[in-house]
């Protein structure tokens, strides 16, 4: 039996929120990124985990990156894009020595942000730093808000 939206004893609200739901793991599943949760079923989830800020004349990007090295990373920016890339790599075990847990893993990583408009790719900074990556990208000039006097006629 389908049960549509308005079949729901419940009322209207918890059809869309089953619905909602079900396309947030369908979009997970056709994207391709998947992380365990601690109850064995799989959620959406993106490596590494980015926030991104605005302020005047820059947006300002962190990204957790424990682990990585400064020479593991390669980052580009092309007009309203930043893509990460890198890999997370492991110790090696010394000899002898093996695993009863192994929860973090050791792959690469690409991770592409989009910003609301484009950056000066020429002055853009970056720093790594206690396995917080900061990225600050200037603004374009046709992107920075333009002050506009007004004259009285």
């Amino acid at each position: 039996m389908i049960l549509t939206r308005g079949s729901y004893p419940w009322g209207p609200w918890r059809g869309a929120l089953s619905e909602m739901d079900r396309l947030r793991r369908e979009m997970g599943r056709v994207m391709g990124s998947f992380s365990a949760t601690p109850e064995g079923s799989w959620e959406p989830g993106v490596f590494p985990p980015v926030n991104v800020k605005e302020d005047a004349d820059h947006y300002l990007l962190s990204a957790e990156l424990p682990g990585v090295k400064p020479e593991d990373l390669e980052i580009s920016v092309k007009g309203k894009q930043v893509s990460l890339q890198g890999e997370r790599k492991s110790r090696e075990l010394p000899e002898g020595a093996r695993y009863h847990r192994r929860e973090r893993n050791q792959a690469g990583f690409s991770r592409l942000v989009g910003l609301p408009s484009e950056v000066d790719a020429d002055k853009v900074e970056a720093r790594l730093e206690n396995g917080v990556l900061h990225v600050k990208l200037p603004k374009a000039e046709a992107a920075k808000p333009r002050k506009i006097s007004v004259s009285a006629s």
